[in-house]
């Protein structure tokens, strides 16, 4: 087999990697960069002749998938079905432009093949909702794409069963985000349960800032929320997508009495399709009595300034905080230094930083030595050298560099 990393050797998000047999020829992942969402041209995939077999899509973060409405039509493309819902929503709710590619939907450890090459989907822990690795085969040859991983999360102790059950490989290409970070313990969602808890005993409204693709988060707070009396309430792209993960385990206003729906008002000037797709469905959990009683969990958006206003001229803020729950590198962007200085002029003028990666840390990162890989390629880390001191008989590559297994 052959590999080529398209983009990835020096940056996190919009990785792009190809893995080549003599028959076969398929891609994993083709998101946009982090930082810009500009397209990104390869020929015989997104224009030309075809000349790729299938892309595989590891999950729903737009670095990852973001630029699958520029493939070819005639290539297949492979993503698990939640994640492609999650994706249609978040373009759906962010006004951007894109084409509603067919897709096909893999389950995890259902191999596929194609041609002379076999992929097999296996679930792992992540801060994207039913996220995958693949494992790549060929008669002699196996290849692991971890994509993004962690093993802290709810989904966790999956992590090395999936490590045992894959068994020696030829060739690992891992993400390496947190490489070049502080190396330290990546707090568990059942000790960020507990942080929550002690802090929202001491307010009674909170106010939520966290990414609605991370699903451990929202089930984190529920249970703060629930342990310490106070209703909770989804922003409606939240509610949405907690909706469509069709799982009743899943805090959402269908499936849970207690969950309650705010509809921004930025939403009313949609279309009407979209009203009648993702608004209408849930009025009837939007109700007062969500905040009268002043003790409340509202997960909110920095696009949410004139709602907490209006919670504020009601007088339903009294006593409230503002719990940070994402990388703190996105308090650097001009709108959330906007949302973070306004709050404070609606009685919000507490704010806490609660959050834990999405990523491995170096420690789970380590594991990886367990399947005796010849080669380990970094991908999705702007320190990939850092990883040689982590993992055995790392080989570091640049970008459109071609290397044979």
């Amino acid at each position: 087999m052959k590999v080529k990393i398209w983009k990835g050797t020096n940056q996190i998000g919009g990785c792009i990697t190809e893995i080549k047999t003599e028959h076969a020829n398929i891609i994993i992942d083709f998101g946009s960069d982090l930082d810009e969402e500009k397209d990104f041209e390869i020929e015989g995939l997104t224009k030309g002749t075809p000349a790729y077999d299938a892309v595989f899509i590891t999950h729903s973060h737009g670095d990852h998938i973001g630029l699958i409405h520029n493939i070819l039509d005639t290539i297949p493309i492979y993503v698990e079905e939640i994640s492609e819902k999650i994706y249609h929503l978040l373009n759906a709710f962010t006004y951007k432009k894109h084409t509603q590619k067919q897709t096909l939907h893999f389950n995890f450890h259902e191999p596929i093949t194609i041609k002379d090459i076999t992929i097999t989907p296996f679930l792992v822990d992540h801060s994207s909702y039913n996220a995958a690795m693949f494992l790549i085969e060929t008669e002699n040859k196996r290849i692991l794409h971890t994509g993004d991983f962690r093993n802290h999360g709810r989904k966790g102790p999956l992590f090395l069963k999936t490590l045992e059950e894959i068994g020696k490989v030829d060739l690992i290409i891992t993400e390496g985000t947190t490489l070049g970070r502080k190396n330290e313990k990546s707090k568990t969602e059942e000790e960020l349960t507990l942080e929550a808890t002690e802090i929202f005993k001491k307010y009674d409204q909170v106010f939520i800032l966290q990414a609605s693709t991370n699903i451990d988060r929202i089930t984190t707070i529920y249970k703060a929320s629930r342990k310490t009396n106070k209703n909770f309430i989804e922003d409606l792209f939240t509610a949405n997508i907690a909706t469509h993960l069709q799982n009743n385990k899943i805090p959402n206003p269908q499936n849970f009495s207690n969950v309650y729906v705010w509809i921004p008002k930025k939403y009313q000037k949609k279309k009407n399709e979209f009203k009648k797709l993702y608004i209408e469905p849930f009025k009837k959990y939007s109700k007062k009595e969500a905040y009268e009683n002043k003790k409340y969990t509202l997960l909110v958006k920095t696009s949410m300034l004139e709602d907490i206003e209006k919670l504020y001229a009601k007088k339903k803020i009294t006593n409230a905080v503002l719990l940070y729950s994402m990388w703190e590198g996105y308090q650097e962007k001009e709108e959330m230094k906007e949302f973070l200085g306004k709050i404070k002029n609606y009685g919000i003028y507490d704010k806490i930083n609660l959050h834990t990666s999405g990523h491995a840390n170096q420690e789970t990162i380590a594991l990886l030595n367990k399947l005796k890989a010849k080669k380990v390629i970094p991908i999705h880390t702007t320190n990939a050298q850092e990883l040689q001191q982590i993992l055995e008989n790392v080989y570091l590559i640049k970008d459109e560099e071609e290397i044979e297994v």
